[in-house]
């Protein structure tokens, strides 16, 4: 059989079995001597490699007594260097917070001095007794005459009697 028609070949379609790998027809010179000496095109042209399944849900480690030791002593390890990284940032964390809490306070301090007097401008504007005059001018206001002043409380005044049973 000719090295081409080897190629040519199909494998039935209805085989259980995985098709086999194929060889490569030569396409190198051949030289008319070359018949009494066979010299495969390329090394390792005799060799198939087939690709097999391979299950490995049965396979179990193997128990190895250090290992676990290993383990919690790298855990102890990570969980120290961890303890150490943080303690050594908190205090400029800390810092950091306690700085920006005093600027804020600044700020604040600041807002209130500024509405303090805000607030002692408006309450000089108030009390300003000539202020006052013109506010009760525009608004028609006008002291009264003391004969149209009455008091509430006669010049006997019940808190002054010393009769009563709660006074002693």
């Amino acid at each position: 059989m000719p090295a081409f028609a080897y190629l040519t070949q199909q494998p039935p379609q209805h085989s259980l079995r995985p098709a086999q790998p194929q060889r490569v027809a030569s396409t190198r010179f051949r030289h008319p001597f070359a018949g009494s000496r066979k010299l495969p095109a390329f090394p390792g042209e005799d060799l198939f490699f087939e690709v097999k399944p391979v299950d490995n849900s049965m396979v179990v480690r193997a128990d190895d007594p250090h290992q676990r030791r290993t383990s919690w002593r790298a855990l102890g390890a990570l969980i120290s260097g961890t303890l150490i990284f943080t303690g050594l940032l908190l205090p400029g964390a800390y810092r950091m917070v306690a700085g920006k809490q005093i600027h804020q306070l600044r700020e604040e301090q600041e807002n209130l001095r500024r509405e303090i007097a805000e607030l002692r401008a408006l309450e000089a504007n108030h009390t300003n007794l000539k202020k006052l005059e013109e506010v009760a001018r525009t608004q028609e206001l006008i002291d009264p005459a003391p004969e149209m002043v009455q008091h509430l409380t006669p010049k006997g005044s019940y808190a002054m009697n010393n009769n009563l049973p709660s006074g002693k």
